[in-house]
Order: C-alpha cells, then structure tokens, then sequence
C-alpha cells in the first residue's frame, strides 16, 4: 500500500515546471476508470476483513488504510469532463474538509481520544479515522455541490 500511496502522490506533482503560484499549479490527476478501481478496492478490503471476522476498525489497522486508500483514489481521479467549475468545487471541497479535519481533530483532543503527548496505536486508528472521515467530507461536498450546480443548468 506505501508503494501505492507513492505512485499515486508521483503521479499527482508536476514534473518539470515548478510553481509556487497556487493558481498555476496543475495536478495531474488519475484518469476518471480509478474511481471504479477505488470502488472495487474498498469493496476488497471489506470482502478481507468479513472473511477475517474482523470489522472493527479500532483493531483492524487494515481495513482502516484499506479505505483510506481507496478513497484516496476515488478523490484524486479525474472527472469525464473535467472544466474550471469542477476545479473550483475541488478547491472549496478540500478547503471544506481540511477545517472539517481540524475542527474534529480539536474535538478528539478535548475528550481525550487522541493525546498529543504519545504516538500510540490509539492515536493512529483515531488519526487514521479522522483523515477517512476528512476524504468522506470531501467527496460529500463535491458531489452534492456538482450535481446540485449540474441539475439547475439543465432546467
């Protein structure tokens, strides 16, 4: 799976020309098939962790990256028709999910659940969770906010 994170962050960071200016920054994203890749992936790792009888994601350190993965996948691919409007939905969904990330990320440290003195087991499943629920956000957005701006044009 490391290896896989790599190619995938490979393949997302321009080549040659290097920009710091955030509006000429052009990422090469999957092509729009890794959505369903992403999809079977998830669908994999559940199949796994069902015939393994383990589902709880507290214990099951696979079935947690396995989605986080997945998702990943599925949030770095390509639309059909990929224009400047879903550019601008994906910037505000990632905008969206990163405060949602922190917000709930202050809430866990409130109550506990993550200490932030100590890297443990406990810290990473919570951790691991919160970067799952920040990609869920992210698509949740950018799916409701495209079809929402797709049906009214079409009226």
């Amino acid at each position: 799976m490391i290896i896989g994170y790599f190619g995938i962050l490979e393949r997302l960071i321009p080549g040659r020309k290097r920009s710091f200016d955030v509006l000429k920054i052009h990422i090469r994203f999957l092509p729009p098939l890794a959505k369903i890749a992403g999809l079977l992936w998830i669908v994999f790792i559940f199949i796994y962790s069902a015939i393994t009888s383990d589902l709880n994601p507290g214990t099951n350190i696979i079935l947690l990256v396995g989605i986080n993965f997945g998702l990943a996948i599925i949030v770095f691919s390509k639309e059909k028709k990929e224009d400047e409007f879903s550019s601008q939905i994906r910037l505000k969904a990632m905008f969206i999910s990163i405060v949602s990330f922190f917000l709930l990320l202050g809430v866990f440290a409130c109550f506990k659940v993550i200490s932030p003195n100590s890297i443990s087991k406990d810290s990473f499943v919570a951790i691991m969770m919160l970067s799952d629920a920040t990609l869920v956000v992210y698509l949740i957005y950018f799916y409701f906010t495209k079809y929402r701006f797709g049906l009214k044009k079409t009226d």
